[in-house]
């Protein structure tokens, strides 16, 4: 299967490390141009640097904004005007306690994992209609569906998230615009490589035990027993912007390794 996107032109948001920018490096191997974008300029230019590296012949454009409040949608949709697929990758999480965890944690969490989905979709799908083409991913987590007492807001913000997807996924009736939503688990990363070396430092364990441990105690359903590789997620995502998948709308695709034990 020899996926094509050819003259696409993706917005992914939170792509400088981790998923977003694996997505950033699929997509652009099949052929797409890419909007990266980051908290601030240094990481925005490091990735531009090992993608433009990497694809000399894919157009690549930087955006430092935070998705924190409406200014940071506003910077990507200036530099970017209208696009072919979005990938709303960025979220954030804050480990609580439900009890103890404060408002300013849930205003947070929402405005940057499911507001700045609604704004940046909300400008970029009705070109998409218009052009009778389009790809519109929401990224979401297995706390949507499997919520956990550690992450009450994270998990309310996913659950948000899959109720707005469905919802816009309704306005492409009889169109070539798709909507889905990608759920994804345990995922390897910077961050959570470097909490498990942490981890395995203060126990005198390895990281290879650290991260068995997590699977027995805390994702004891997984099929996988592992990490998640952003690229496996990523390969998902080019399939999904593919016309392969043009008969894929409004669905719930899932790249968590089976950490739910029943599947929606």
């Amino acid at each position: 299967m020899k996926i094509d996107l050819t003259g696409k032109k993706a917005v992914i948001t939170g792509s400088t490390g981790g998923i977003g920018f694996a997505c950033a490096q699929v997509l652009a191997e099949a052929g797409a141009d890419v909007v990266v974008n980051g908290r601030s300029d240094e990481t925005v230019n490091r990735a531009l640097e090992k993608l433009r590296s990497s694809y000399p012949d894919r157009e690549f454009t930087g955006v430092a904004a935070s998705l924190d409040t409406a200014e940071g949608p506003a910077r990507i949709i200036e530099a970017a005007p209208s696009c072919d697929i979005l990938v709303n990758n960025a979220a954030v999480n804050i480990i609580a306690n439900v009890f103890e965890q404060p408002d300013d944690d849930y205003f947070k969490l929402f405005e940057i994992n499911f507001l700045a989905e609604v704004r940046l979709t909300r400008h970029y799908m009705p070109g998409m209609l218009e052009k009778n083409w389009g790809r519109v991913l929401f990224h979401n987590s297995e706390q949507a569906l499997r919520p956990s007492s550690e992450m009450p807001a994270y998990g309310a913000t996913k659950a948000a998230s899959l109720a707005l997807a469905r919802s816009v996924a309704e306005y492409t009736k009889g169109s070539a615009v798709t909507v889905n939503t990608v759920v994804i688990g345990p995922t390897r990363s910077d961050v959570t490589s470097q909490l498990h070396k942490d981890i395995a430092e203060s126990a005198g364990i390895t990281v290879e035990q650290v991260e068995t441990d997590f699977f027995k105690n805390y994702r004891p359903a997984s099929l996988l027993q592992r990490l998640v590789e952003g690229r496996e997620v990523a390969n998902m995502v080019a399939y999904l912007c593919s016309d392969y998948a043009s008969a894929t709308n409004g669905s719930v695709a899932s790249v968590e390794g089976g950490v739910r034990e029943v599947n929606f």
